[in-house]
């Protein structure tokens, strides 16, 4: 099999169009279903059905698809086997950051990671945890920093590295600040219920922390009212911190303000950061040195956000 033709065919599957394919492997489409064309023949079998908009597998293309896979997780494991073996290691790795969250952990982190494979490159890409996992299944991304519940975990390898509660944050000026606990003294739990009336700003409706939130306000019996909705846990820290909403947002960004009174809330309201990766891939030595470096940060981070538990006001 040529290794070429099998990244040809895996493209064609994940974007079901010829097109769209050819785009992204920078070939013209022509050429593309040339080669698709010459394969077929050469195998005397269909490997996708076609209609004016898609292509999908036929019964011979899974088997192609699955073998080809397996063909290029072993052209990975070789490539990064061989590549241990030099003193002064040169090569890349592929990314995937959530915003805010993945970013503030990999400037953490890279320093010590340049330090020791200075002639690696990482390419990064800022995407949403769905959009990593499709990049993760189609073999785009090597590693991918999500945050998420078990329940939306994927057919793929993950890597826990520490837990977070999400909080309530109300403004100061509610009447319900005042529950708000002394500086020191642990935060308390509150009933979303009694926030029925008030406005909410929450993360966008997509992301794996909404799947957190929402079953929150259905538990307490009632859909909150939205008055805004954003990627940015600064900007809801900036709203509620002027006075016009409640939120709920992760504990890492729940800083102090004195405009600002958290509580904590009855339910699941954690979620855990991993480290997510393709199955049956064998990490190089300078991948396996990020993972170490990103569990050392989250076991100092899950520390840290326990003992602020007790800090915040």
């Amino acid at each position: 099999m040529d290794l070429k033709q099998l990244e040809y065919i895996l493209a064609i599957e994940e974007y079901g169009n010829i097109s769209r394919a050819a785009s992204s492997l920078f070939i013209s489409q022509s050429a593309l279903n040339q080669q698709l064309i010459h394969l077929e023949k050469e195998l005397g079998m269909k490997l996708f059905w076609r209609d004016n908009r898609k292509l999908w597998p036929t019964q011979a293309g899974v088997i192609y698809l699955e073998n080809a896979k397996e063909i290029m997780k072993i052209k990975k494991n070789t490539y990064g086997l061989l590549q241990d073996l030099s003193d002064s290691a040169i090569g890349e790795l592929n990314l995937g950051l959530t915003w805010e969250h993945g970013i503030d952990m990999f400037t953490e982190i890279f320093p010590a990671f340049n330090k020791r494979f200075p002639r690696f490159t990482i390419h990064i890409s800022e995407r949403s945890v769905a959009q990593q996992h499709q990049l993760i299944l189609s073999g785009h991304l090597d590693l991918g920093f999500v945050m998420l519940q078990d329940a939306e975990k994927i057919d793929a390898a993950y890597i826990d590295l520490c837990q977070e509660e999400l909080l309530l944050g109300i403004p100061k000026t509610h009447p319900l600040a005042v529950f708000a606990p002394a500086p020191g003294s642990p935060l308390p739990y509150i009933d979303l219920a009694r926030f029925k009336e008030e406005p909410f700003s929450l993360i966008f409706s997509q992301s794996t922390m909404r799947a957190v939130i929402t079953p929150l306000f259905r538990e307490a019996g009632f859909q909150p009212n939205i008055l805004f909705e954003t990627s940015m846990n600064h900007a809801l820290h900036k709203m509620v911190s002027r006075g016009l909403c409640c939120t709920i947002m992760p504990q890492s960004y729940a800083a102090f303000d004195d405009n600002i009174a958290w509580f904590r809330l009855h339910g699941n309201t954690k979620w855990n950061w991993c480290i997510v990766c393709p199955k049956g891939i064998k990490l190089n030595a300078a991948g396996s040195y990020l993972v170490s470096l990103a569990k050392d940060y989250g076991a100092k981070l899950e520390q840290h956000l326990l003992c602020n538990l007790g800090e915040l006001r």
